[in-house]
């Protein structure tokens, strides 16, 4: 009698688990949305995505890695607002678009100027995404010397090397997760689907960035 309760019991503790398991991997991808992977500002990505012809998922991802979307971020370096910009880079940038008013802490003009910023360097890396990553964490020499030197798959600054890979990762959720709320056309293969095989499709892709994300903490 004893051994029957204990299997029934068993067999209700695993039925609960399942169902939280199964509420989790249905639900989750939508909370991380909100609380570790926040959008704002998506009108204002998406104006200067447009104007520079950048990936607005790609200008999210850098806002999150560099400021989690605070625009009062200010660095012990001094780089100051969402996309923490240098005061020197954000003057340059000033000159070239001719604004002589602004303030780094706005978030338009954060965001306008790191899009502009983030255009610059993909034309002049045509469009490899791990040199322009590395050169906005690490600055044009290093990474022109990484790229030189044929090391930029494996670069050794490791705090580069891990900010190439979170803002990537990112990206995929920026991508997937809200491409609607960004206008971006999600990968071919996921619209050759049904609603429901896309829908899975799409959390089966954010849960693998999840998992890449906590799993790489602090490395």
């Amino acid at each position: 009698m004893v051994k029957i309760r204990k299997k029934v019991i068993t067999a209700l503790v695993v039925c609960f688990l399942a169902v939280i398991g199964a509420g989790a991997y249905f639900y989750v991808p939508e909370i991380f949305g909100d609380t570790v992977y926040p959008l704002k500002y998506p009108e204002i990505i998406k104006k200067y995505a447009v104007q520079y012809d950048v990936d607005p998922a790609l200008v999210a991802a850098v806002i999150l890695q560099e400021s989690r979307f605070n625009p009062d971020a200010v660095s012990p370096k001094g780089a100051t607002g969402l996309m923490q910009i240098m005061p020197a880079t954000g003057a340059g940038i000033a000159r070239n678009l001719g604004v002589s008013q602004y303030s780094l802490k706005d978030p338009e003009t954060s965001i306008w100027f790191g899009t502009y910023y983030l255009k610059s360097k993909l034309d002049y890396y045509d469009g490899n995404v791990d040199a322009v990553l590395a050169a906005y964490n690490a600055g044009s020499g290093n990474a022109d010397r990484w790229i030189r030197l044929g090391i930029l798959g494996s670069i050794p600054f490791s705090e580069t090397n891990n900010y190439v890979r979170k803002v990537k990762n990112y990206r995929t959720v920026y991508e997937t997760m809200y491409a609607d709320q960004l206008d971006i056309t999600v990968n071919i293969e996921l619209r050759q689907t049904t609603p429901e095989e896309e829908k899975s499709k799409v959390r089966g892709a954010i849960w693998t960035q999840i998992f890449q994300n906590v799993f790489s903490f602090g490395r």
